[in-house]
Order: C-alpha cells, then structure tokens, then sequence
C-alpha cells in the first residue's frame, strides 16, 4: 500500500537516491532543481513535487511534481521529475503518481500537460505508461542526447477528458 503526500525539503536525498539510480546526470540535475526550489519557496498549485511513499517501511518509493514552462502559459503544465524507485516498480506505484498528478493539474484549467523523455530503452517503461494514460508524441529532437538517443515530447490533451 502506498500513499502520496507533497514532497519537503527533508526528502531530498531520497528522492536524488532515485533519480540518481535511473540516471546519474538527471540525479545530479534534480539535485541542484530542489535545492534551489525549496530554497526560493516556490512550492505552489502551479508548481508542485509530490512523493509516493510505502505505507509499511515509510521509504519513499518515487517522486513526480508539475510546472509551468518558463513562459508560465496559461493552461499549460509540463510533468516533473517522474522516478520510481527499482524495487517499487511495476506494483502501480508510477500508475498511481501519474494518476495524482494529471488529477490536480486538471483542477488548475490544464489544457495540456507535456513530458519531455528520452528514446533510449531505459526509458521505455515511462514512456509505455505515458502512452496508456493518453499522452502523445508531439515532437522529437533526433540525436540530441547522443547519437541513436532522440528528446521526445509528449503531450496529453486535457481539454476533453
């Protein structure tokens, strides 16, 4: 059983230990991100991290939030930071984070709610669950991250549900 709760700061290092697991740049990437966001206070309906957390051992078992792309445009959203933890997944836990989050960014008049991922293998898990939720490839950046590696955007249309 698990639950979710908004991320704090005092979650840092295990939501990094994730992140970090999957993919050292993007752990030390998402490190630097929530010092500086809890620092400048930001955590907000628009802005926000939240953490899945296993209700027997109370270890955190992944991390997802939302934000607004830096232009800050009205009904548009981008997904933040979706990790699960190695042994958590596969048991509902990313289905579950997915669901929260595309359930509040609805209630903020989202049109559209965008994830940037990866082509690589490793990915494809995320991107399978992406898919099943609805969302769909609307841009891809060939070999951006290497050679063979292509910057994938997906977007899911909340203005029919």
């Amino acid at each position: 059983m698990f639950s979710i709760r908004t991320m704090t700061s005092a979650d840092i290092d295990a939501v990094v230990a994730i992140i970090r697991s999957h993919e050292e740049e993007d752990g030390r990437l998402a490190e630097s991100y929530y010092h500086e966001f809890f620092e400048s206070g930001e955590q907000s309906p628009r802005q926000h991290n939240v953490v899945a957390v296993a209700g027997d051992t109370g270890e955190i078992a992944g991390v997802a939030g939302w934000y607004p792309d830096k232009y800050d445009w009205p009904g548009i959203l981008w997904l933040n930071w979706f990790y699960v933890r190695e042994p958590h997944r596969g048991h509902g836990v990313g289905t579950m984070l997915l669901q929260h989050v595309i359930e509040n960014v609805q209630r903020l008049n989202t049109h559209k709610l965008y994830v940037d991922t990866s082509s690589d293998a490793a990915y494809g898990n995320a991107v399978r669950l992406y898919q099943r939720f609805g969302f769909k490839e609307e841009g891809r950046l060939v070999d951006y991250y290497e050679i063979g590696e292509d910057f994938l955007i997906l977007g899911l249309d909340l203005s029919n549900p």
